[in-house]
């Protein structure tokens, strides 16, 4: 009567710890399962014996069982990885991961901001050469090779240069230098870019904000020469407007604009008399005449 109560514990019991050594290690012993998020995919290695090496397939998502004695899983990312390399000690790594390389004789530190992303079908031939998981390879390769990129990128530019007309390019061929070097084994750089202005040496800072302000001063000197020579073409034309409209109101003038104009005064004349006839001795003087030319044809007639 007593026994089957202790057989279905004791069963219990057992599945219990088979169900805790399943969920932990695996249901043979030394066997181990790992979950590969979304997102992600994994690589299975094997560690020891003639089949030493990167398995040719990769994991997609899910639980993973393998031997944890003679095999690794290691898991990587399919979408694209940000990564700043900065002086801060709040944002990125808790250390000065900053870059500082040569630029026209002397040196520049500068905070980096890029991407990039593993192309999943060829991770087993960068884990092959490398031997590095995503964070092992962010915090060495990247940071060490990114440095020897800017120092052969930079090193034929000016200070002034990579903080002005030239920066887009150097950031540009630290890319592309990037990409050589791991293009091959599936890591592609997609950007990088500076977080600030890239820091130099007090004096180089000072060289430099002098040198911006002469052009800034010269690119305003310019924009009031231009404005000065625009006012004067304008003040020229409008001169040389009113020199044709007088040319073209003086060439206009004939005979019949003349007598018009005196019919005009006469007629101003006509309005300011007061109706009262000059006297004489002797008599009432004649009609004046308001004709400008009677006075002409009255002496013409005495003669």
């Amino acid at each position: 009567m007593n026994k089957s109560p202790r057989r279905f514990l004791h069963f219990t019991g057992i599945a219990a710890l088979i169900a805790i050594l399943a969920s932990s290690c695996g249901v043979i012993p030394g066997t181990s399962v790992k979950r590969i998020p979304p997102g992600y995919v994994g690589l299975k290695v094997n560690l020891y014996g003639k089949n030493r090496g990167v398995q040719n397939a990769t994991i997609s998502t899910g639980r993973v069982w393998y031997n944890g004695y003679t095999e690794e899983i290691v898991v990587f990312p399919d979408h694209v990885q940000y990564y700043i390399l900065t002086a801060s000690t709040d944002e990125g790594s808790p250390v000065d991961e900053s870059i500082t390389f040569g630029v026209g004789g002397t040196t520049a530190n500068a905070d980096v901001s890029m991407s990039y992303f593993f192309d999943t079908e060829r991770i087993k031939d960068f884990y092959g050469k490398y031997l590095k998981d995503p964070d092992q390879f962010k915090a060495t390769l990247v940071r060490s090779e990114t440095r020897n990129c800017f120092n052969q990128s930079a090193t034929e530019l000016k200070p002034e240069e990579i903080v002005g007309a030239k920066q887009a390019e150097l950031l540009t061929n630290v890319r592309d230098c990037l990409n050589n070097k791991f293009g091959v084994v599936g890591v592609t750089f997609e950007s990088v870019g500076f977080v600030s202005k890239p820091r130099f040496d007090k004096s180089i800072e000072a060289q430099i904000t002098a040198r911006f302000q002469a052009e800034q001063q010269a690119i305003a000197a310019k924009a009031q020469l231009e404005v000065a020579e625009a006012e004067a073409k304008r003040q020229i034309a409008k001169a040389k407007g009113e020199a044709e409209v007088a040319r073209i109101q003086a060439a206009t003038v004939s005979p019949l604009t003349i007598r018009l104009r005196e019919l005009e005064l006469q007629e101003q004349m006509i309005e300011k008399w007061d109706g009262v006839l000059p006297v004489y001795q002797g008599g009432t003087a004649p009609f004046p005449s308001f004709d400008p030319n009677a006075s002409k044809s009255t002496a013409t007639g005495q003669q």
